[in-house]
């Protein structure tokens, strides 16, 4: 097994560097700015380990005195910065992690006409291009078993909807002898240019 990161949840838009290394008892993470940084071990901006060896290790990082950028938690609800994986013995490598995706550099000699090149750029914006559509809705009875990540199904022969949603949000209204259940179902349609 090789060290690796499996997940990451660190705030900012911005690329970091992340330097796994075997400690001889846990992996060690140092976050760094540059790539340069992160081989030479310069200018560490946050450092933690995990508890031992794994395939799927929480380590939550605490910042360096001193660190240009200081680092935080994408999402409040996790309280880990990276999920790794590695074994005792593993070299140390480093790893580019971001809060977005980075598309792949269009940089194969075929792309060189003008005309390719834009067919490629439009087919990945298109690929990774989506709206979020948000539909509220009241239901005539209570549903108490509906929770948020839920799949639902909207139908409506009036209107000729028959769509899936995600479940974003659940309130219950009304009075103890007569409940219902408003939700907020989420459903994503990919866009094109």
């Amino acid at each position: 097994m090789a060290l690796g990161i499996i997940n990451w949840n660190i705030a900012e838009n911005r690329a970091w560097y992340v330097r796994l290394a075997d400690t001889g008892t846990d992996i060690s993470a140092g976050l760094y700015l540059t790539p340069a940084d992160a081989q030479a071990q310069t200018n560490l901006q946050a450092s933690g380990e995990s508890s031992g060896y794994g395939s799927t290790l929480e380590v939550t990082l605490s910042n360096q005195s001193g660190a240009s950028v200081p680092v935080s938690l994408f999402q409040e609800g996790y309280g880990w910065h990276l999920i790794v994986s590695g074994a005792n013995g593993d070299g140390s490598k480093i790893f580019k992690v971001k809060e977005f995706i980075d598309l792949d550099e269009i940089s194969h000699s075929v792309y060189r006409s003008s005309d390719l090149i834009e067919a490629r750029a439009l087919a990945e914006i298109n690929a990774h291009t989506h709206a979020r559509i948000i539909r509220s809705l009241a239901l005539g009875v209570h549903m108490p078993d509906l929770e948020p990540g839920d799949i639902v199904r909207l139908q409506s022969s009036r209107r000729s909807l028959d769509v899936y949603g995600q479940v974003f949000e659940h309130r219950i209204t009304g009075t103890p002898n007569s409940l219902i259940s408003e939700l907020e179902a989420v459903s994503f349609l990919a866009l094109k240019r």
